[in-house]
């Protein structure tokens, strides 16, 4: 698996650590879980639609 660095703003962050201590998997395996099922239902493919993503929120 790559490295990816990003940045997130300190709420994000904090509900991002409250979610991973509920749930008891790591912070990673939560944006990978988020961004395989956003890309997944957006069926996104950015070279052909233009597409920029600015943030996901986590809920």
């Amino acid at each position: 698996m790559r490295i990816v660095t990003f940045k997130l703003d300190e709420i994000t962050l904090r509900r991002l650590d409250e979610l991973a201590t509920k749930l008891g998997i790591s912070r990673s395996e939560i944006i990978r879980l988020a961004l395989t099922s956003y890309i997944s239902k957006e069926n996104i493919n950015p070279k052909k639609q233009g597409v920029k993503v600015k943030h996901v929120v986590l809920t």
